[in-house]
């Protein structure tokens, strides 16, 4: 399935255009999307899905940096650099949009597509500018099924990374960008 969708960098002038309409029923997110951490170059990056119009903030992204540590029985080591996603959202309009199937005839959801687009991204921060090995992320429960539709894993008892006050009723999850070079 071809995946072109309007996503850029996330502004001032996006931000006071569209974040008052969005809606992901999350009101953390929410609250995210409006203020000015979502701005804030310190935190991370802001990556926004727009209307073809660019009225509308169908969805959008946040990316910044951390690690994983491996948690030893007298040491906790560094196991590698990690991208890690601050925020993941699709305003309630847009939840469970059937756009159609892949090449294996799984459903594919409009959530599945910016997901798509967010390992884009990552990918190309990766070749261009950064070097790590993992993926991040603080998984809702109404996310945590597309996180494993992608294989992420749940972070195993032995590792650890950082999270914030506002995840840690979430599961943290990791995805290993270079795990097909190792199996």
């Amino acid at each position: 399935m071809n995946e072109i969708l309007n996503v850029k960098l996330f502004t001032r002038a996006l931000q006071e255009k569209a974040a008052d309409k969005f809606s992901c029923g999350n009101p953390h997110i929410d609250s995210f999307i409006k203020s000015p951490l979502s701005l804030d170059d310190s935190y991370g990056k802001t990556y926004a899905f727009l209307s073809s119009d660019e009225e509308t903030l169908i969805g959008f992204y946040n990316l910044g940096v951390g690690y994983i540590e491996k948690i030893g029985d007298v040491l906790t080591r560094k196991m590698g650099g990690a991208i890690h996603i601050n925020e993941f959202a699709l305003d309630l309009e847009y939840r469970n949009t059937l756009m159609g199937y892949d090449e294996e005839g799984k459903k594919v959801n409009l959530s599945d597509m910016l997901l798509n687009d967010c390992l884009r991204k990552i990918k190309e921060i990766r070749n261009a500018h950064l070097g790590f090995s993992f993926v991040t992320l603080c998984s809702t429960d109404e996310g945590f099924s597309l996180y494993k539709r992608r294989d992420f894993e749940e972070l195993e008892e032995t590792m650890n990374f950082s999270v914030e006050y506002a995840e840690e009723k979430c599961t943290p999850m990791y995805y290993w960008l270079d795990q097909d070079d190792y199996t």
